[in-house]
């Protein structure tokens, strides 16, 4: 019997740690916004992607990372 390895079928490999999602005010403090700015950003689909967790919004903290590193450029080549 033939096995596919993990990395083939899209799941990650179990020795790779997964990061804690992030609560709303871990986000909002982390980009230095209050709340409800990141809330309306969700809003008008500007913000870092989102995921609901039963109730609860939460963030992938590597997401967060790289939409402000995209919107951090964007900024900077403005000038």
């Amino acid at each position: 019997m033939s096995q596919v390895s993990n990395a083939k079928r899209g799941v990650p490999s179990a020795r790779r740690k997964m990061e804690r999602l992030l609560s709303a005010d871990e986000v909002a403090e982390f980009l230095g916004i209050p709340v409800a700015t990141l809330y309306q950003w969700r809003h008008k689909g500007c913000g870092p992607e989102a995921y609901r967790v039963g109730k609860h919004l939460r963030y992938d903290p590597a997401t967060v990372r790289a939409w402000l590193e995209e919107h951090l450029a964007v900024d900077h080549g403005v000038g």
